[in-house]
C-alpha cells in the first residue's frame, strides 16, 4: 500500500510553512516537565513553532507568554532555564505575573505613554495545560479543548506516569538534518530495531513475537499494570487515534539505585506514549522517564530535544547528577544509531521521487498521515 505522503511533504518549503499555521501552532504541544520549573520564578524558555515562548513559575501558577518584551522586543529570560523575575534586561522593564507592564524606569520622563498606550503594554499570552507533570501549550489566539486532541483514558495515563517523576531532569538539544516526520515515523515502527540497533536496544526487549502480537492491539497493556488499564482508546478515531500508550516486554537489569524510587507499573515493560505530533515518551520499566521532541526548523532540518529523568525517589539516591547524565548518554548512543539512517535518507530524497510501499503493520503511519493531512487541509495522494 503506498503511503499517502509524497517526497514534498518532506522537502517542500511550502508545506513547511503550512504545516506550521495549520499543526503547530493549533494543537496542543509538549513544553517541558512541570518539575524543571517547580520553583517560584522558575522558568523555561523554548522555541515553539517558530515562536518564542517562555514558562514561567508564577507562585506556583505555570504561565506561557511570548518572550518578547513589548518595549523593542528582547526577550525576557535567555536561558534554557532558570529563576529570575520577569525584567526585560535591556530597559528593564518590570511585568507581573499577567504579562502586565508593572514598572518602567523613568517612565514619565523618557516614554509618556498615554494611559491607553500604557494599558496596552503587555505580554502575549498563550494557554497552558498541566497533565501530570507535563506541561502543554497552545499558541492559537482561540486554542482548541486538548480533549479534542487526546482523549481522557490517555490524559490519565499520562497523569499517572508522569506523576512518578523525581525534581531533576537533564536536558539536550541535538540538530539533526532531516525532516521531522521522519523522526516521528520511525518511532512508529517498530520493525527497524532489529536492523538498526541490534546491539543496543534489540537485546533488552524479551519475546519478540508476544511485542509483536501487541503492536497489533495498541490499545492495550499488561491487565497487572494498575497504571494502565485495557481498552485505551478502542474507540477513539482520528486526532484522538494517534496519542496512545502501548507496552512490550523489555529486560532490566537491576540496579542498586532502583529500590530508592517509586517505579511506575509493576513489570518489566517498556512503554511508549506516542503523543502526537511530534512526541515519544518511553519509559524502560517505569525507572526512567525520556521525552523525546521533534521540534521543526526547516523542511530538512529539526531540533531533537531530549528530556531525562528517574522515578522519584523514595530516599535519595546517590549520585544522582552523574546517574543522570550517564542515562542520557546512553540514550542520546541509540538515537545517534536512528539519525544516521535518517539523515541518509533525507539527504536522498528529492521532488518526484517514489512514495514508500507500506506493509501492512505499518497501519498506524497511514492513519498518523492521514491525521497529518486532514489537518493541512490536504487529500492523500493519488
Amino acid at each position: 500500500m503506498l503511503s499517502q505522503l509524497t517526497s514534498e511533504h518532506y522537502l517542500s518549503q511550502r508545506i513547511f510553512d503550512l504545516e506550521r499555521d495549520r499543526i503547530f501552532r493549533r494543537l496542543w504541544l509538549f513544553a517541558g516537565f512541570r518539575t524543571s520549573i517547580a520553583e517560584p520564578g522558575a522558568f523555561l524558555t523554548r522555541t515553539m513553532a517558530g515562536l518564542p515562548v517562555l514558562l514561567q513559575n508564577c507562585d506556583g501558577d505555570i504561565r506561557a507568554f511570548e518572550n518578547l518584551c513589548p518595549h523593542r522586543q528582547m526577550p525576557l529570560q535567555q536561558q534554557p532555564f532558570g529563576q529570575a523575575r520577569m525584567v526585560c534586561p535591556y530597559h528593564g522593564w518590570v511585568f507581573d505575573h499577567d504579562g502586565k507592564v508593572k514598572s518602567i524606569p523613568h517612565e514619565d520622563t523618557l516614554y509618556a505613554y498615554t494611559p491607553a498606550e500604557r494599558e496596552a503594554l503587555c505580554l502575549k499570552r498563550y494557554a497552558v495545560e498541566i497533565v501530570g507533570n507535563m506541561v502543554f501549550v497552545n499558541l492559537a489566539p482561540s486554542p482548541m479543548a486538548i480533549g479534542s486532541q487526546f482523549t481522557d483514558d490517555f490524559l490519565s495515563l499520562l497523569a499517572e506516569a508522569s506523576g512518578h517523576f523525581a525534581a531533576l531532569s537533564v536536558h539536550v538539544d541535538i540538530p539533526v538534518r532531516y525532516n521531522w516526520k521522519l523522526n516521528y515515523e520511525n518511532v512508529l515502527d517498530a520493525n527497524h530495531i532489529p536492523y538498526i540497533h541490534p546491539k543496543s536496544f534489540q537485546p533488552l526487549l524479551r519475546d519478540r513475537e508476544r511485542r509483536t502480537a501487541q503492536e497489533e492491539k495498541p490499545n492495550r497493556v499488561p491487565r497487572d499494570e494498575p497504571a494502565a488499564p485495557a481498552g485505551v482508546h478502542s474507540t477513539a478515531s482520528g486526532l484522538l487515534a494517534q496519542s496512545l500508550l502501548q507496552s512490550a516486554p523489555m529486560r532490566i537489569d537491576p540496579w542498586p539505585w532502583h529500590d530508592a524510587v517509586q517505579r511506575y507499573g509493576s513489570q518489566d515493560c517498556f512503554y511508549t506514549f506516542s503523543i502526537f505530533p511530534n512526541v515519544n515518551f518511553i519509559s524502560p520499566g517505569g525507572l526512567t522517564f525520556i521525552a523525546q521532541q521533534f521540534e521543526p526548523l526547516a523542511p530538512g532540518l529539526t531540533q531533537l530535544r531530549m528530556t531525562l529523568t528517574i522515578a522519584k525517589e523514595k530516599r535519595r539516591v546517590p549520585g544522582l547528577p552523574a546517574l543522570l547524565r550517564t542515562y542520557l548518554k546512553g540514550e542520546a548512543s541509540v538515537l545517534n544509531e536512528d539519525i544516521a539512517y535518517l539523515e541518509a535518507l533525507q539527504a536522498r530524497l528529492y521532488l518526484g521521487a517514489p512514495r514508500a510501499q507500506h506493509g501492512q503493520y505499518e497501519h498506524r503511519l497511514q492513519s498518523a498521515a492521514q491525521a497529518y493531512l486532514d489537518l493541512l487541509g490536504q487529500e492523500s495522494a493519488a
